[in-house]
């Protein structure tokens, strides 16, 4: 009977910090037919862009054709990329890969939607 009572309060702590770690993981965020603020041509609209990750910090922007760029952002150690497909008029960020994110084919970290969520909306504020 004392060895259960000892038991007990070890294995609810157990099961309570295994809990609140997986609710650090969420489904991938990715964020689809924004709207740029005012008109724009491609280039301003790749420049809203760049002012928009460098606002945020850590995002490194690199071409990778016409209408898309390659973003990766990386803090401690963890790393994430994103492409960023756009035209005149929308945008997307779509997850391409992640080190340290807990990634499993669905679900990721929160950290990464944390850090799409906040590029989309500083591009959504004009950089």
């Amino acid at each position: 009977m004392l060895l259960r009572r000892s038991v007990l309060p070890v294995l609810i702590a157990t099961g309570a910090s295994v809990g609140l770690g997986a609710c650090r993981e969420a489904p991938v965020y990715e964020s689809t037919g924004g709207q740029f603020p005012g008109r724009g041509d491609m280039a301003d609209r790749e420049a809203l862009i760049r002012r928009a990750a460098a606002a945020q910090g850590g995002w490194t922007i690199v071409p990778v054709r016409y209408g898309l760029l390659r973003g990766t952002n990386a803090w401690r150690s963890h790393q994430m990329t994103v492409d960023i497909a756009f035209d005149v008029r929308t945008f997307s960020i779509r997850y391409v890969s992640s080190v340290n994110l807990d990634y499993n084919g669905a679900q990721i970290h929160s950290a990464y939607n944390d850090k799409v969520r906040a590029l989309e909306a500083a591009i959504l504020r004009g950089g």
